[in-house]
């Protein structure tokens, strides 16, 4: 477990003065930033101008200021920003499940729409945002638009962020990049994460914007910071969510899958009620995380653990230690858990063992012992444990017990990082940035810092977006969840955003489930594009598509060749029955039947599923390969 900052922690030395940066170890070291930002490039708040914020929406009505004043007296708010602050207070609030989740919305919007009505900036971005995704209350996008338009003059940063995804995407406005990233600018500025990451997502890849990478780096760091601070907390992992990639197969797999958490969770409890330590284990860290519709509740999940370590798991006494290490649904008491820790790594937890080492390192409950931290991390990492990797590597680069050495460090944070330990994926990119143990490369870097700032909690949003259009069959509330994601570069985004609108484009006049997007080809075609450059094979097979058949753009058969050839050097046998049957009837490239039959050949040695399609010889993609896609959901 990371520890906490503490004024008795060795202070590693300076870098040099261009950089500054913060390497989150199992201790916190200060060093320079990497990216320093030009002079007087922050810019001033927006100043509210009067005369255009009462010109965007009609004034407030009598009964919208009489339903203010009732609400104030019934909850006893002074002003209208105390009642803002009810109004998010009720939204972090517990809502689990669907039927909770839509109850606290309900609750929050009660209180929200008459401080909307009455001109608060945040309150009308949060109403818009409501409105926008039908949450309880009829879509209506042109109304939304309307209050975005008037919180962001006044300068609210969330409004700002979302006038730029509409303007970006072409939802319910048309489509201007220009004032996109002017949005996001603003919205960023205000420190906005969903705007920071569209931005450092465009300069990374040069979208609409110069292709910079310390730019790049200057947004994705604030972000990956946040997520390594939530991360700090729970063993360096981070926040797990399921990042399910959208399919036909998907969808029915995944309506099956979410229909069955309520069993799953019964029959733990069965097993659980009936002494089974495996049920008591997995419910402690079910209800630990908030996980399979169960509310998050440290309590319940120190009991689950408790009842699973009196039946023998030793498992369990790491976890309780952990809790009891980092005051955690607890009051934090050394004490008991180095008792815990003990119990567990007398079985050979390695989770217990790190606990261990933890405590020795730190001298928490024991005198400080770098020899015995290392004896402890060792057995740990041996076993696998990314956690123990982790602190092995925070040892060498600190130089603690051992000699300082950045090459070692590099190694345990390179096994750490491959079992998605999120700390470990932070110190990577500011090892690759800072040239310690690796030659310095603001590229390797940034990917580095884009993976953990893709592992904040708002990557939920791509479970959400997954249960609107698998279980609540609500394309638009899907699309408009994914859209801040598929922005801020998640490439499983774009490629469902992509999904949904590929979707429309085929059933094409009697499409009316994404009637808000005012092209939906255009938006098809530019979302397969960003997945596509990220490495996404079958995106580049439909970008072919697009340009063979003219949609979204003109037909091309060149550009067709292009992108499918791509897509062949992966050994897509889809890509080489396309390109084959091209150079059999001379479309975008010279007739040559020989090339025609290597293709064709090529496609039957990479899948048997070709042997058909390569006998019938349709026109391209009539006749799909798939399924050819790898699994649909991977772990985040």
């Amino acid at each position: 477990w990371p520890a906490r900052a503490s004024s008795r922690l060795p202070q590693m030395p300076a870098r040099p003065a261009a950089l500054r940066c913060l390497l989150v170890l199992v201790v916190v070291y200060t060093a320079q930033l990497a990216v320093s930002e030009e002079p007087g490039s922050r810019t001033q708040p927006l100043e509210a101008d009067p005369a255009a914020v009462q010109s965007a929406l009609p004034p407030a009505s009598a009964a919208a200021q009489a339903e203010l004043r009732r609400l104030l007296a019934v909850h006893g708010d002074d002003d209208a920003e105390a009642l803002y602050a009810r109004a998010l207070e009720i939204l972090r609030g517990d809502g689990t499940g669907p039927s909770g989740a839509a109850r606290v919305r309900r609750s929050a919007f009660a209180l929200l729409r008459p401080l909307a009505e009455t001109g608060h900036p945040g309150a009308q971005a949060r109403v818009a945002q409501t409105l926008l995704l039908g949450d309880g209350v009829p879509r209506d996008v042109p109304q939304a638009v309307q209050l975005l338009r008037a919180a962001a003059e006044r300068g609210n940063e969330d409004a700002q962020q979302q006038l730029g995804l509409l303007h970006a995407t072409g939802i319910g406005v048309p489509v201007d990049a220009a004032l996109a990233v002017t949005h996001y600018y603003f919205g960023a500025e205000g420190g906005n994460v969903a705007a920071q990451l569209a931005l450092a997502y465009r300069h990374l890849h040069g979208v609409d914007v110069p292709k910079d990478c310390q730019r790049a780096l200057m947004y994705y760091n604030p972000v990956a910071e946040r997520v390594v601070a939530a991360a700090q907390t729970s063993g360096g992992r981070g926040l797990l969510f399921e990042k399910t990639r959208l399919t036909d197969a998907s969808a029915h797999a995944g309506r099956k899958a979410l229909s069955d958490d309520e069993d799953i969770i019964g029959y733990y409890q069965y097993s659980a009620e009936r002494g089974s330590a495996d049920a008591q284990l997995t419910l402690g860290q079910l209800t630990f995380h908030g996980a399979r519709g169960l509310a998050q509740d440290p309590g319940a999940a120190l009991r689950y653990y408790q009842r699973a370590a009196e039946n023998g798991e030793p498992a369990a006494h790491a976890h309780i230690g952990h809790m009891y290490a980092q005051g955690v649904g607890v009051l934090q008491d050394n004490a008991t858990a180095l008792s815990h820790f003990r119990l567990g790594a007398a079985r050979g937890n390695p989770a217990s063992q790190n606990g261990l080492g933890y405590m020795h390192m730190n001298g928490y409950g024991v005198e400080v012992s770098y020899s015995k931290a290392l004896e402890y991390f060792r057995a740990a990492a041996d076993k696998g444990s990314p956690e123990a990797q982790f602190n092995l590597g925070a040892m060498h680069i600190a130089g603690m017990g051992v000699k300082r050495a950045y090459d070692k460090a590099l190694h345990f944070f390179t096994l750490a990082a491959h079992q998605g330990h999120t700390l470990a994926l932070y110190n990577l990119g500011q090892m690759h940035l800072n040239g310690l143990g690796a030659p310095r490369s603001c590229a390797v870097a940034t990917q580095f810092l884009k993976a953990v700032a893709e592992r904040g909690e708002w990557g939920t949003a791509l479970e959400q977006g997954f249960r609107a259009y698998a279980v609540e069959g609500d394309w638009a509330r899907a699309l408009l969840l994914y859209a801040p994601l598929a922005e801020a570069g998640y490439e499983v985004a774009q490629s469902n955003m992509a999904h949904l609108a590929d979707a429309a484009v085929c059933k094409g006049a009697e499409a009316n489930e994404l009637s808000m997007v005012l092209s939906v080809s255009a938006l098809a075609l530019e979302m397969l594009s960003r997945a596509a450059q990220q490495g996404n094979v079958d995106a580049q097979i439909r970008i072919g598509d697009y340009h063979f058949y003219g949609l979204g753009t003109k037909e091309d058969h060149e550009q067709a060749v292009a992108h499918y050839r791509t897509a062949s050097e992966s050994q897509n046998a889809q890509a080489m029955f396309n390109l084959a049957y091209m150079h059999a009837h001379g479309l975008g490239l010279p007739r040559d039947f020989h090339l025609a039959k290597r293709h064709y050949d090529m496609a039957m040695e990479t899948t048997a599923e070709a042997f058909v399609p390569v006998k019938v010889q349709p026109s391209p993609n009539k006749h799909k390969l798939h399924p050819l896609t790898p699994s649909a959901a991977v772990a985040s």
